[in-house]
């Protein structure tokens, strides 16, 4: 990504500085300064950023809206006091769980477990501070649309899931394959519930990412305010050309 941030900013007459081996980029045009972290443009104020990365506070806020979304339940250790937890899920007896970190993406140490109890219990045994609790469901697939100021910036679906221990993980850096979603009814609908899921995150810049379960349901599953494009990049050359626009509506953006 800073490679294609560097060209963009040449062609357009901005000014580009990388620090702390390219993790921090800094925009400068007409005496107006913008930052690039990581994934993260200087687009969403940061209050909707922070809430966007916790994915129980994404899922409070997009169920209080109306919006269908994939439940998330928090389970943490209490500031202070290891050895005390915070466990704020409902009864789920009798059905397969999804444990996962509270902040994170890329499908890391997400797995599926029977029951609460032994979700939790594996929590308990890591360092990791927070996590959430999942209802399991069969996902049959997962697509994402990069969404900026209501408008998409790019849409695909996500195919050929790696399968590890019950669950399909979709994420493209682990070997899922990207495609166009080829139903531009369904895509109409999509692009609806990602432009509501913006709206109620307070959120410009965004990567909805949305599942579709075995009973045929849309839910939102994640919401990601870093827009991580490396996996999608090197599928194809088209795909390099596509991302590189949508870097450029984005810097463009960070100087309207």
């Amino acid at each position: 990504m800073p490679g294609i941030i560097r060209e963009i900013c040449q062609k357009k007459g901005i000014a580009y500085q990388s620090f702390s081996d390219d993790w921090v980029l800094k925009l400068e045009k007409n005496s107006v300064i913008r930052w690039a972290i990581g994934y993260k443009f200087d687009l969403n104020l940061s209050a909707a950023g922070y809430v966007a990365q916790d994915k129980v506070a994404t899922y409070m806020v997009l169920a209080a809206a109306g919006i269908p979304v994939v439940e998330h339940y928090l389970v943490r250790m209490l500031p202070g006091n290891p050895n005390q937890w915070q466990i704020e899920v409902p009864d789920l007896t009798g059905k397969p769980v999804v444990l996962k970190p509270l902040s994170g993406t890329g499908g890391r140490a997400v797995n599926c477990y029977e029951t609460v109890a032994k979700a939790v219990e594996t929590a308990q045994q890591t360092a990791e501070p927070a996590w959430t609790i999942s209802p399991y469901y069969d996902l049959q697939t997962e697509y994402r649309l990069v969404m900026l100021d209501g408008e998409v910036l790019l849409s695909l679906e996500k195919t050929q899931p790696v399968q590890y221990d019950g669950l399909k993980l979709f994420n493209l850096g682990q070997g899922a394959v990207a495609v166009d979603i080829p139903n531009p009814s369904l895509l109409g609908r999509l692009t609806v519930m990602a432009s509501q899921t913006m709206q109620a995150l307070s959120l410009r810049l965004a990567a909805v990412d949305i599942v579709q379960t075995l009973e045929g349901d849309l839910r939102i599953l994640e919401v990601n305010d870093g827009i991580m494009l490396e996996s999608y990049v090197l599928q194809s050359a088209e795909y390099k050309k596509r991302a590189v626009t949508v870097y450029e509506a984005v810097v463009q953006a960070l100087f309207v």
